[in-house]
């Protein structure tokens, strides 16, 4: 059914008439049978009703058009169409008189911009639509304003390339930096053209538009022209250890850049498969890592929130990226510029103390022979005391010291647990706290080393003093949960 269909705001309600063929009716000359295959397979199964918005001005495509696409002969349209979906039939008055079922149904919109050969613009739809159970995600908010109905989603944000101003290079930049404006205050938003205007401060050889695209050093570049701390990983340079290293950002709430040969794309989540066998006899301690079976990716080739595998299933369709694990050649971590250690000497520092005679996991009667699991990542501290009450930290007297300890900005956790107790109920039995501003050079960083039986802290270093190691007997001490502010987990996709 269609309402208004020459109208500023026609709507339309999937039924047995008319469907996604009706919508790219609607939608001409704007919308093409190639964008429309990019939002399809993501709203299939939960959309029920649409909204065109026609006029739109889009501040990111107005800052395209007025700074490259006005200068052309031929140009393009300065306006464009934004496409509100919704998991419910609705009516006009329904969004007008803000139902329920309106702003919950609210599955976000996307932006179908003038440009060829990719119309698809800036678009933000929810996380719940195709990822799948026990998904982990770095997410985002956005409020929207339609018909003077504020409504609101939460997902990554995703765009295409226009194949002039931006490619996927300034695309994969635009993702990242979208979702750290929407989130943190401190990182100013930024558009499409700008980001492309970085290149200027190095484009060596090559001119800047229309874009052919970056390297990985230019990426870093922009990330570092933006206020963040950038880091580059080749598969190459840490071998064994690149996966890991990737999980761990990743699950550090660091949305990041992977690239593969001649492309690059955003990856901001993960999924771990518990049922896999705890390996054999391991030598080396065991993290988290050991059971990521898959990244969450924003391609913008393809379509929002792909499954990028281990090992590839079904390159030519469903939900999954044509890529795998091993054709990630690096990825590029932008750092907040306060966390001046990196995962792999926060690691190296961690290990060190727990293998350590002194104050190591054998230290513990309660951990010692037992199968230990561990999991690293960077957090803030604001964020880690935020969760302190819902947690328990297992014990009344732990919490009330992690409370009242003065901490740094940013913070590396390693969090041991038993390994059944892990995978079955996400219970830990301690972390060490390290403090992320110290250097790879120190090994007496560490704030806190919380075991079973014993909290170990060092209050003179967190009070800017000579170190001052203190001992805490703890009584009645019980697993208690695994920090979880960093990703949003999602416990079961609601339209698979």
């Amino acid at each position: 059914m269609i309402k208004g269909e020459n109208t500023v705001f026609p709507l339309l309600v999937f039924d047995e008439h008319d469907d996604w063929n009706s919508l790219l009716k609607l939608g001409k000359p704007m919308l093409d049978r190639r964008g429309l295959n990019r939002l399809q397979p993501v709203l299939d199964r939960a959309c029920k009703a649409v909204v065109l918005e026609r006029h739109y001005i889009d501040k990111d495509y107005r800052d395209t058009f007025s700074q490259f696409h006005s200068k052309r002969f031929v140009t393009p349209e300065a306006r464009c169409i934004r496409l509100h979906f919704f998991d419910c039939p609705v009516e006009e008055t329904n969004i007008t008189e803000v139902h329920d079922s309106v702003v919950k149904g609210y599955l976000g919109y996307a932006v179908i911009r003038p440009t060829y050969p990719n119309c698809l613009g800036r678009t933000l739809l929810s996380h719940r639509l195709r990822l799948e159970r026990r998904a982990h995600v770095s997410v985002c908010r956005e409020k929207v304003c339609l018909l003077g109905c504020q409504l609101e989603v939460e997902g990554f944000p995703f765009i295409s390339k226009d194949g002039d101003a931006t490619v996927c290079a300034e695309s994969a930049l635009w993702m990242l930096f979208r979702y750290y404006s929407n989130c943190y205050s401190v990182y100013s938003e930024i558009r499409p053209f700008e980001i492309a205007n970085y290149a200027n401060h190095h484009a060596i050889g090559h001119r800047v538009f229309p874009s052919s695209g970056l390297y990985s050093w230019q990426l870093a570049e922009a990330m570092r022209l933006h206020g963040f701390a950038p880091i580059i990983y080749s598969r190459q340079q840490y071998k064994e250890t690149f996966e890991h290293l990737l999980y761990t950002y990743i699950e550090s709430g660091l949305p990041l850049l992977v690239t593969v040969k001649s492309h690059v794309f955003a990856a901001f989540g993960h999924w771990s498969d518990y049922t896999k066998p705890f390996p054999d006899k391991a030598a080396e301690p065991v993290y988290s890592s050991n059971f990521n079976e898959a990244l969450i990716v924003n391609d913008d080739n393809w379509y929002p929130y792909q499954i990028l595998r281990r090992h590839c299933q079904s390159p030519s369709g469903g939900n999954d990226s044509r890529y795998d694990w091993s054709q990630i050649e690096e990825f590029i971590v932008p750092l907040p510029e306060k966390a001046f250690l990196s995962a792999e000497n926060a690691q190296s520092l961690i290990e060190s103390l727990l293998e350590g005679d002194k104050r190591g996991l054998d230290t513990s009667p309660r951990l010692r022979n037992r199968i230990i699991v561990r999991r690293l990542f960077l957090t803030s501290s604001r964020a880690f005391k935020t969760l302190l009450r819902t947690r328990g930290m297992g014990n009344p007297l732990a919490e009330r010291t992690y409370r009242q300890l003065p901490m740094p900005h940013f913070i590396w956790v390693c969090e041991f647990a038993e390994w059944d107790e892990y995978r079955q109920n996400k219970k830990i039995l301690g972390e060490v706290v390290w403090d992320a501003t110290r250097n790879e050079f120190e090994p007496d960083g560490w704030i806190v080393l919380h075991y079973p039986e014993k909290m170990i802290v060092d209050v003179g270093s967190a009070q800017n003093k000579d170190p001052n190691i203190q001992e805490l007997k703890l009584l009645d001490f019980e697993p208690y949960s695994l920090f979880n502010s960093n990703l949003n987990t999602l416990e079961g996709a609601l339209y698979a």
